[in-house]
């Protein structure tokens, strides 16, 4: 009798379901790993540390071991999506869902967060290519997808130029029917993200969305950045009120009515609390 596998090491439930789905299919075939690896072509170690749990197979190791073992690869291919969409995608702080997120219609996007949930979606129809892959892609058509860049812009660390949402969408072979979609999409979320005038009032907005969407992945450090924004935006405009009141003073004539040009002391954009 062979020794016992080691507990399951998954911190990620769908990952942990996946490596012991796999250990199911192998003891109900009764095969050794050795024997398992010389009919499949993997080495033993590789069938073992994909039923371990520490990492997500690749789906040609969970092909291969499904058939060998006569399991179910419709099963085998659930599993195996799961437990890479969610390695991918960070799960919201707090969050049991077993199941990813409903499909986002473009039609219906309206943030960033949306169109990133999307490209988390195009990718794992693309089955999962690296980020190295789609850089090499997006090479081949004569663009660029920097893996480092990239990576920010999946998690929300980077802004989404349009230039890479583009590419990305053609490196993983999404139809030009959805892609024009998604551009109305991009160019609808833009414009509704640059708002003019720029004041206090815009920045506040910015931080209360990042704080209602925080929970879903939004980093700390980007919080603190657009805090820190906003204070030194509603520092400045207290600022300028201070100015404009002092100005009107001196300006006043001398029976102590104040001068009549403009609207100085006026205070059309009242300080937001942080």
């Amino acid at each position: 009798m062979g020794r016992r596998e080691k507990p399951i090491e998954a911190t990620e439930p769908a990952l942990g379901r996946l490596a012991a789905w796999l250990r199911e299919q192998r003891e109900h075939a009764g095969l050794t790993y050795r024997q398992l690896a010389a009919q499949t072509n993997y080495h033993a170690t590789t069938l073992q540390r994909a039923a371990s749990g520490r990492s997500v197979p690749s789906w040609k190791v969970v092909e291969a071991v499904t058939r060998e073992c006569g399991g179910d690869l419709k099963t085998a291919r659930r599993k195996w999506a799961q437990a890479n969409y969610w390695a991918h995608v960070p799960r919201p702080s707090g969050s049991r869902r077993l199941r990813a997120p409903r499909r986002v219609d473009p039609q219906q996007a309206d943030s960033f967060a949306d169109l990133r949930r999307a490209m988390h979606e195009m990718r794992r129809k693309a089955d999962w290519p690296s980020l190295k892959e789609l850089d090499r892609r997006a090479r081949d058509k004569g663009g660029r997808l920097p893996a480092s860049t990239l990576a920010q812009v999946l998690k929300g660390e980077a802004p989404l130029h349009k230039p890479v949402f583009l590419a990305y969408m053609e490196a993983c072979q999404v139809r030009e029917v959805r892609r024009t979609l998604w551009v109305e999409a991009w160019e609808r979320t833009n414009n509704a993200r640059t708002p003019t005038p720029v004041n206090s009032r815009t920045h506040h907005s910015e931080f209360a969305r990042a704080m209602q969407s925080s929970s879903g992945g939004t980093s700390t450090e980007i919080l603190f950045r657009l805090w820190v924004t906003l204070r030194n935006s509603l520092a400045a405009e207290r600022a300028e009120r201070a100015e404009r009141a002092e100005r009107a003073e001196r300006a006043e004539e001398p029976g102590g009515r104040p001068a009549v040009a403009g609207r100085e002391g006026t205070d059309d954009t009242p300080s937001l609390p942080v």
